[in-house]
């Protein structure tokens, strides 16, 4: 089977000839963009024998606005899919999808507080700055900062429309906010969740056949996000506390993409032995629960692709 047959078999409860893999991480920054972004991601695909063509998205919503109090969210502007940054990423969908029409296309969309935090600060400082302005916002000017987040949240859509027309099939949502040391829950289920689920949603309006939900950052409450309309979860076992097995509780009808750790462990060690014995044991230990074999996180820069193709290549030998 092609990597893309595997994994909408999977998707669709079809048979498959063995699990998807999944892994991902960010390129160097002279590879974030044009060409040298789309050879990066060709190499990558080719190496690490993945069945998802995930593309990262570089091209951050713009800071072309000053936000100075909680008040000046509402001047946050509304992007349709033809702002440059939105054609930008969708022509390199584009060239990336139709060069590996045997994976599955999906595309990177930094979620609504990800988002923010671009726009808020031109750069992806979230633990440090962006996170907690945000949660200062919202306590000293909810209305305000609620306008900001839906009209990021519009463009968000507009972004999803440019890049299924681009030739993605799927959209990976990376949600941030659900950390328990941030937004406070209630803040959450009444100013975030509604905008998540709004961009998730309009996903599948817009044409797409899946979405995949990344929960990021530690200390994040899965519970929160137990009704996303999705197909697939990620989340980070050892960061947030929960395992792939009480994740799969709370995502009953859920694909759990997950398995290997980001940070620590064989696959960042390079213990083949290890990958190997470890890439065994989760085929086989959870036969109840779909799965896609990957990573907590984007896995670190650098790190050698043969650590990454030994999982599909352990996956095949079986």
């Amino acid at each position: 089977m092609t990597g893309k047959e595997r994994v909408y078999a999977l998707l669709n409860g079809d048979s498959f000839d063995r699990l998807p893999v999944g892994f991902w991480m960010h390129f160097p920054k002279e590879c974030f963009y044009g060409e040298k972004s789309v050879k990066a991601h060709l190499e990558y695909f080719e190496k690490t024998k993945t069945d998802i063509a995930k593309v990262m998205t570089e091209h951050l919503m713009p800071c072309d606005h000053s936000i100075q109090c909680a008040k000046d969210w509402k001047n946050v502007p509304v992007y349709d899919e033809n702002a440059p940054f939105i054609q930008a990423q969708a022509e390199l969908l584009r060239e990336i999808f139709t060069q590996r029409t045997d994976l599955a296309p999906m595309a990177t969309l930094h979620g609504v507080v990800a988002s923010a935090s671009h726009t808020l600060l031109g750069a992806p400082e979230y633990d440090s700055i962006g996170r907690y302005a945000q949660m200062y916002h919202l306590r000293t000017n909810p209305d305000a900062f609620e306008a900001g987040l839906r009209n990021i949240a519009q463009s968000l859509c507009s972004m999803e429309d440019a890049f299924i027309k681009a030739g993605a099939e799927g959209i990976y949502y990376a949600a941030l906010g659900g950390e328990s040391d941030v937004f406070t829950a209630e803040e959450h289920a009444k100013y975030i969740a509604p905008l998540d689920r709004l961009v998730m949603q309009h996903a599948y309006d817009a044409g797409a056949k899946f979405v995949a939900l990344h929960i990021c950052k530690p200390r994040a409450d899965i519970k929160r996000f137990s009704d996303y309309p999705c197909d697939i979860v990620n989340w980070g076992v050892r960061e947030s506390g929960t395992s792939l097995r009480e994740g799969a509780k709370i995502f009953r009808d859920k694909i759990i993409l997950g398995g290997f750790d980001h940070r620590e462990g064989p696959m960042i060690e390079g213990d083949m032995e290890g990958i190997a014995a470890q890439t065994r044991k989760l085929a086989v230990s959870m036969p109840d629960i779909r799965l896609i074999l990957g990573s907590d996180c984007t896995l670190p820069g650098g790190l050698d692709y043969a650590n990454i193709a030994a999982v599909a290549e352990c996956l095949d030998a079986m």
